[in-house]
């Protein structure tokens, strides 16, 4: 036998035992020094061991700890990681019903670059041309897959709010004929939901169930970075939005997106949720970076990823002593998938019908794979910036080999890695605060242990 190459030990209060983390399984143990020094030999013979030995090496392999000399963990990670990259029986799309934006957030990355053209398109709005050619694709692609899952983006999506309704109506009956697993959400700025009191009911009526909202912090940092394009304050009617989703028992998952400019006061947004009996949202902290020449202007005020870690960290402790539903879960590493833009079948198309695979690229014409109206009749460099996104992965990376926290990282975002830092992957936060999560998780399963009566 042999031990996991992903194999984490640290110390504990008690210095007669450690805790050890496998990153290919997740797996998390308590165990004696002494018992412990198995995962420190190159290779052991399992027979040899004394029985009580032999018992603890068990156990140990169940947790993917211990394994079999002929087990190829870099090759097991290989196939889990392909199996659903190329998993052809789910269609994810992504739709931009228009890329205008009633906002003018200061780090946009669809903004245009000093050399670039705006990425509104051709068409400020999908034309009924385009809806028509995305519903035949869907309908083609329905005899084949099992499920089917739509994400709306813009732009800010609400401004073709006609289109998303009509189109998920014809997209929800495709999906009935064919008894497809069908989901849908929507990423929006949030301000038009108040304005309309039908626009909740249209949206829950086309089973969008889920919406992502950014709110960066309390009204005096939030309205000075999410702004109106006309000027003036969004946080207050973002608010009311929120307030109404919940109401109807839609799902919200707050982003709040920081950089040095609002990380002192992002936290304060705790205060004004648990004062509107928020307390059971979801929320996570995004990351200000400069991966596109839109954002560029606000590089010099970008948080490190360690600024970023101590951060959320921080987050992490305020949702749990304050009672928030996201903080009583631990925040803890899982096996990562591939990104969903280098997976076979999926796709972001904008109003033009232009098919994307990141919504990073959204809009950048350069950067299409193809038209929707004409998907089989789309030139080679199309086909082979296709190809190009479906064959990247961390494999080929020298250092995401030798790292042992490839499994829950996986090369994190890919778009980082293949355009904005020259082939070299964008780790994963795990890689700053992989101990302090995992050593968060174990001393609340202690004290859940301690507290049951003998």
């Amino acid at each position: 036998m042999k031990p996991s190459f992903y194999n984490f030990i640290w110390p504990t209060e008690d210095p007669g035992k450690v805790m050890i983390f496998n990153s290919l399984t997740t797996s998390l143990a308590e165990v004696g020094r002494t018992h412990a020094k198995l995962l420190n030999t190159p290779r052991f013979e399992y027979n040899d061991l004394p029985e009580a030995a032999k018992q603890f090496a068990g156990g140990l392999k169940q947790g993917g700890f211990l394994l079999e000399d002929e087990t190829d963990e870099l090759k097991i990670l290989k196939f889990a990681y392909n199996s659903g990259k190329y998993d052809p029986r789910r269609l994810g799309l992504t739709i931009a019903p228009t890329l205008r934006c009633n906002f003018a957030c200061t780090y946009c990355f669809e903004q245009a670059g000093k050399d670039q053209d705006r990425r509104d398109g051709r068409h400020a709005f999908m034309t009924e041309q385009v809806q028509q050619g995305l519903l035949n694709y869907i309908k083609r692609a329905a005899k084949t897959i099992k499920g089917l899952h739509i994400a709306w983006f813009g732009g800010e999506p609400l401004l073709g709010k006609e289109i998303i309704f009509d189109l998920s109506e014809k997209i929800l009956a495709v999906a009935g004929e064919n008894n497809l697993d069908y989901t849908a959400h929507m990423v929006t700025n949030g301000y038009l939901l108040a304005g309309d009191p039908e626009i909740v009911r249209k949206l829950k009526d086309s089973r969008i169930t889920g919406f992502q909202i950014t709110v960066d912090g309390p009204p005096e940092a939030h309205n000075s970075r999410r702004m109106l394009k006309a000027g003036g304050p969004t946080f207050d009617r973002i608010l009311e939005g929120i307030k109404l989703l919940k109401a109807n028992e839609m799902k919200v998952g707050l982003r709040v997106n920081v950089d040095r400019s609002n990380m002192d006061d992002a936290l304060k947004l705790l205060n004004i949720l648990e004062d509107n009996n928020l307390k059971d949202i979801a929320i996570h902290l995004g990351h200000v970076s400069p991966y596109s020449s839109g954002c560029k202007s606000i590089e010099n005020s970008c948080a490190t990823k360690e600024e970023f870690t101590v951060l959320n960290q921080t987050l992490q402790r305020e949702l749990r002593l304050r009672g928030f539903k996201a903080g009583q879960t631990p925040y803890y590493p899982r096996v990562a998938d591939s990104c969903t833009a280098n997976q076979t079948n999926t796709f972001v198309l904008d109003p033009d019908g232009d098919m994307y695979k990141c919504w990073s690229e959204v809009g950048d014409k350069s950067a299409r794979i193809g038209n929707i109206i004409d998907y089989k009749g789309r030139g080679k460099a199309e086909r082979m910036h296709e190809i190009r996104w479906l064959t990247w992965e961390p494999f080929e990376t020298a250092e995401c080999l030798e790292c042992k926290i490839l499994p829950i990282c996986m090369g994190s975002c890919a778009y980082k890695a293949m355009f904005v830092n020259s082939g070299k992957p964008d780790c994963a936060e795990w890689k700053y605060s992989l101990e302090h999560y995992v050593r968060d998780r174990y001393n609340r399963e202690k004290e859940i242990k301690n507290s049951i009566p003998v």
